[in-house]
């Protein structure tokens, strides 16, 4: 996610400009200055974490009893976690949060201080690669969630209660340490990919060949449209597999994760691309 940061005021530059004379008082002639609002979670975070926390409880209220104990256990276990470490190791991330107002920095979520430091959330094939996710792995399982049969509807209900509750968490900890604002998509990410995701997309090619066999006993419209349902599953199950695979080995932990690391303790290698971990050809120097 390369992006091109969005200018922020120069704090090392006086807005004052003041011009003196041996007989005459100082003059004093400068531009109002630009006062920035501090982000507020309340206005800014809150409504799209309610969506998301509505939307998670509106999966659960469907699902049966699909989503373990275990399941919430860590998606609500996770979030209070990186709560308590931000204020307890980090001091709520004072420091970092004193020194943008110092300079007067507005915090932005979801420019300059995005996720990778704003390297990526500018780039076409970023925001390409962020609406696919989301229709991936938000838009289509909630459709299938009210249209699709039952089984099928409980069988995807835990992957996207964990996704929903990570949508929660990556809202709701924007203020948070570095450190923490990374763990929480790769903590969530392994979660699902191991968990719950890999469960659906086994399922559901199982729940396919049960389906497969028995249409060739009944045809009929109603046969028709179960197995159109069952396909798309079996599609969207294992395309959520292996985009939820990619995301987290090649891009969280090879794109974004390395962002963070100091530029001289460990030199960070120029990629070729926004979303692949290829590094330019010319990009290593022999010494």
């Amino acid at each position: 996610m390369t992006a091109t940061n969005t200018t922020a005021v120069n704090p090392w530059v006086n807005p004052t400009i003041t011009g003196t004379s041996s007989n005459k008082t100082s003059k004093t002639s400068a531009a109002p200055e630009q006062i920035l609002s501090e982000y507020s979670f309340a206005r800014e975070g809150l409504v799209p974490c309610t969506i998301f926390a509505a939307l998670g409880y509106g999966v659960h209220r469907h699902s049966g009893d699909a989503i373990t104990n275990q399941d919430w256990i860590f998606s609500i276990g996770f979030l209070l976690y990186v709560f308590a470490a931000n204020a307890i190791a980090f001091n709520g991330n004072q420091l970092q949060l004193n020194q943008w107002k110092q300079r007067n920095i507005r915090f932005q979520p979801m420019g300059q201080h995005s996720l990778g430091r704003g390297e990526f959330i500018t780039e076409p094939s970023f925001l390409m690669y962020f609406a696919v996710s989301k229709v991936l792995g938000v838009l289509v399982p909630l459709v299938m969630m009210v249209a699709a049969p039952t089984e099928i509807a409980t069988m995807l209900a835990p992957s996207l209660a964990v996704l929903l509750v990570q949508a929660v968490a990556e809202q709701s900890t924007v203020e948070c340490h570095d450190v923490l604002r990374m763990a929480v998509p790769i903590a969530y990410s392994t979660y699902r990919l191991f968990g719950p995701l890999q469960v659906w997309a086994v399922a559901s090619y199982d729940l396919y060949l049960d389906q497969a066999a028995g249409e060739e006993e009944e045809e009929s419209s109603r046969s028709s449209r179960s197995a159109m349902y069952h396909v798309l599953n079996l599609g969207v199950a294992w395309a959520n597999l292996l985009f939820g695979a990619y995301n987290l080995f090649g891009f969280l932990i090879l794109r974004a994760l390395p962002v963070y690391f100091d530029k001289d303790e460990t030199p960070r290698v120029e990629m070729a691309y926004t979303l692949l971990p290829i590094p330019k050809k010319n990009n290593i120097k022999t010494i």
